[in-house]
């Protein structure tokens, strides 16, 4: 709609604008005394002249360029569609709102576009009351175009030689930096193997191969002053190109050539990849003084060991063979690693002292080399993507600077082919808003009834969903119940197992039962269930297989650990002779174990605690069925006492692990239930 209020109004301003120009020209062919020929060719200026004036009627920014191109259009602007001030006012909405969506690459364009404008606005001084000038100018642009036929067949032939002298300096400057980048490659390479030939040497010792590392040093040194050199001859390969391309984009013939764009971002990607290896050359020499200074830090402990030999045993040469040490030096040198063991340790416990202040600053030390290197790859990178930006903007200036200044010229020969039919326009356009007003009114009317009709429709429809879908609902929730409920009665079953096991078994074993099938059953009910899978894997493998002691019997087993470990409470970690052994069953004939409270926050003492005291405890819990403080407390035994009980501490967290595995499915079944309740 805005597009189109926007044209009906340009449409009738220049209609306007043609009005007068056309009594303009109508006056000046009574007036004059040429005949029909000149009558003619003053229909033609005029057209271009009103075309140009409408056109700067409804563009402001227009206006204002063809006043500073062309000499006295200012004073014809304002005799025709008055002062600019009041245009802009009246025009502002309008143009605000049709450039809104212009981008700014269209906007740099655009200047390019404006300065095809004075070229053809030299018609314009012509559309002044002179007969002998009007003709003359009109028809200028109509000759010239055979001379562009000579000028474009001159334009290509230069165009081909520059094409040549691109592709020529583009292969030479490939062939050079091809060169520099093997050069480099081959740096990179000696660098990392005069490191590697450090590291290996240092770690041979006596037998290290110091020729192999010199050869190495050499080799990198010769190899990255060839590779300076190439790069520079690279570098210099490469401002040549671009002077080559910036000499060619002044020529006219060759401004908007393609290759331009092409050799430049070629040059761009030529340079990045040199910068991009030298990065790299910079990483592996910084990676390579590590090992020097590995090799420095190794050749002085070995100086000073050789010191502090020397300065103990000053007349044994160290390194001879086949010599033997007397009992004297051997004595002495015993006593030296003696001591430098003891120094050692001290210098170990310093040294673990201050080690997170050396790591801190070993950090510092390589997040700034890294911090230095990272802002050198983010330089180079901006770099690149600014370089790769102005050859993309380049680009698209030539392609739309061609299209820019076709669209201009067609919508002036538009504007002028319009204005010899400017009196049936403006007819036509009459009664076209007549029709439409009319259209409009029935199309109005026409929506009413149909929006009704359609509110009343959907209306319908919606009450109509609204019922399937609480039909659909409410059987999705009766099944949703149903399993539900089976989910619980599967977790009740389960906790039931793991309470009381085999009801019929006769012994503690027998009455031990496998949860497997309670499980498979559980599973089953909720397939699709991610947490209750879950918790169906974290199930151990032996409570499926043989299932768990009841609480009953691990109250019962714990009564005969309860009798054991009190007759054997004083027998310490490391056992005893038969003799303490007995001494501790008498001691426990003798204790009354008189009834107590006792409390999970109680503080336990160890160093007052003995076994019979947390025994007592260890009871007292398990007649509560606090089996949890229960074996908490029961771990702190020592001696056989722990043994007797390690037992049933194992088999009673198993039972509290299962039950609790339980309890979670169970909960989770009752959520469920009261979630599907409606």
């Amino acid at each position: 709609m805005l597009r189109l209020a926007a044209k009906e109004s340009i449409k009738c301003r220049i209609g306007a604008v043609r009005e007068a120009s056309s009594s303009a020209a109508e006056g000046a062919q009574k007036s004059a005394g040429f005949g029909k020929k000149l009558f003619a060719l003053t229909a033609v200026g005029a057209g271009a002249v009103g075309g140009t004036v409408g056109y700067a009627y409804v563009d402001p920014s227009f206006r204002k360029q063809v006043e500073d191109a062309v000499p006295q259009s200012k004073q014809l602007f304002e005799a025709t569609i008055g002062p600019a001030s009041r245009n802009a006012l009246e025009n502002t909405p309008i143009i605000e709102k049709l450039s809104h969506g212009i981008s700014d690459v269209k906007h740099k364009v655009s200047d390019v576009a404006h300065r095809v404008v004075p070229e053809k606005k030299e018609a314009l001084p012509p559309s002044k009351p002179k007969p002998e000038i009007v003709p003359v100018d009109v028809h200028k642009p109509v000759v010239t175009f055979p001379a562009k036929k000579v000028t474009s067949e001159e334009a290509a032939q230069a165009l081909k030689e520059v094409e040549r002298k691109i592709i020529a300096q583009l292969e030479k400057t490939q062939q050079v930096v091809q060169e520099a980048t093997q050069a480099k490659i081959q740096t990179i390479e000696a660098v990392s193997e005069h490191a590697k030939s450090i590291k290996d040497a240092v770690d041979a010792g006596p037998k290290a191969n110091w020729d192999k590392v010199r050869e190495a040093l050499a080799n990198s040194e010769q190899l990255a002053s060839k590779d300076i050199e190439l790069e520079s001859k690279g570098r210099h390969a490469l401002d040549a190109l671009k002077k080559v391309i910036a000499s060619s984009k002044h020529e006219e013939s060759s401004s908007a050539a393609p290759i331009l764009v092409n050799a430049r971002n070629s040059a761009e990607k030529f340079a990045y990849q040199l910068d991009e290896l030298n990065q790299m050359i910079q990483t592996q020499r910084n990676e390579s003084k590590v090992f020097n200074q590995y090799k420095d830090l190794i050749n002085q402990s070995r100086e000073r060991f050789a010191e502090e030999i020397k300065a103990v045993v000053p007349n044994v040469d160290i390194h001879a063979k086949e010599k033997k040490l007397n009992e004297e030096e051997l004595n002495a040198l015993i006593a030296h690693a003696h001591l430098r063991v003891d120094q050692l340790r001290r210098q170990l416990a310093e040294q673990q002292l201050l080690e997170e202040k050396n790591i801190a600053k070993a950090l510092e030390e390589q997040r700034k080399s890294d911090a230095n290197l990272s802002r050198a790859q983010l330089d180079l990178e901006l770099t690149r993507v600014k370089e790769i930006g102005n050859v993309e903007l380049e680009r698209k200036l030539r392609d739309e600077r061609g299209n820019w200044e076709k669209e201009l010229e067609e919508r002036l020969q538009r504007a002028a082919a319009a204005h010899a039919d400017n009196l049936e326009q403006v007819v036509r356009t009459q009664k076209q808003l007549h029709d439409i007003e009319n259209a409009q009114a029935v199309d109005e009317a026409v929506e009413k009834e149909r929006h009704l009709h359609q509110k009343q429709v959907e209306l319908a429809l919606e009450k109509l969903r609204g019922i399937e879908t609480a039909l659909s609902s409410r059987v999705a929730l009766d099944a949703e119940n149903r399993k539900a409920k089976q989910f619980w009665l599967a977790c009740q079953n389960l906790h039931e197992s793991i309470e009381f096991g085999q009801k019929a078994g006769e012994t503690v074993e027998q009455r031990r039962k496998p949860l497997e099938k309670e499980l498979a059953v559980i599973g089953k009910a909720c397939e699709n269930d991610e947490f209750v899978k879950t918790l169906l894997t974290t199930f151990p493998t032996a409570s499926l297989k043989t299932g768990v002691y009841t609480e009953a019997d691990l109250k019962l087993r714990f009564k005969q650990v309860y009798k054991i470990g009190f007759r054997v409470a004083t027998v310490d970690v490391n056992g005893g002779s038969l003799s303490k052994y007995l001494s501790s069953w008498i001691q426990s004939l003798f204790i009354v174990d008189f009834p107590r409270r006792f409390s999970p926050e109680d503080p336990l003492d160890l160093k007052t605690l003995d076994n019979r005291e947390l025994l007592v405890r260890v009871k007292y819990f398990v007649e509560k069925n606090d089996f949890l403080t229960a074996i908490k407390v029961a771990q702190l035994l020592d001696g056989p006492a722990a043994g007797i009980a390690r037992d049933w501490i194992k088999d009673t967290r198993q039972h509290l692990e299962v039950k609790f595995l339980a309890d979670l499915l169970l909960s989770h079944a009752a959520v469920s239930s009261i979630r599907s309740v409606y």
